[in-house]
């Protein structure tokens, strides 16, 4: 199954959704995906997972390295819509301690604090980013396709 990675902004918070299967066929383009679509100096990131149908410990490894990067004060990173197995998985490894845990999209961008968008860091991380799906306004998506041999 294929991994695509689409990005949103709603109120100032990043939010990254993937779909599909996250697992060690495919975790470096998910890794890759969320290096290219996390711009320096973010401040609020939401890992929003009502579509990954499964994730590896390879794809928790890719969430720990993001999370890694959102450790100062003034930023903050969440997830929602975790599906049954996934949110086990989370649960059982201890990552729901690391990262903030939500039911839901809107109930997880409550809890987000304030996102100040007239800071001067911010100003360019609301541009558009390159990506293979221009189509969709606002919005930009990569996609990740399984080849066998």
């Amino acid at each position: 199954m294929d991994l695509k990675v689409g990005w949103e902004r709603v109120a100032g918070v990043l939010i990254a959704v993937p779909a599909g299967r996250v697992d060690s066929a495919n975790s470096a383009d998910f890794r890759a995906a969320m290096e290219s679509g996390i711009p320096p100096g973010e401040k609020a990131l939401l890992l929003d997972l009502q579509h990954l149908s499964y994730m590896s410990s390879a794809g928790l490894s890719v969430i720990l390295m993001v999370a890694r990067k959102f450790r100062q004060a003034d930023q903050t990173i969440a997830m929602c819509g975790l599906s049954g197995p996934i949110l086990s998985v989370v649960s059982l490894s201890g990552f729901d301690k690391i990262i903030p845990v939500h039911e839901s999209r809107a109930a997880a961008l409550e809890a987000f604090p304030a996102v100040d968008e007239t800071d001067p860091a911010r100003l360019d991380a609301d541009e558009p980013r390159p990506a293979p799906d221009e189509s969709r306004s606002g919005r930009s998506s990569w996609s990740f396709k399984r080849h066998s041999m």
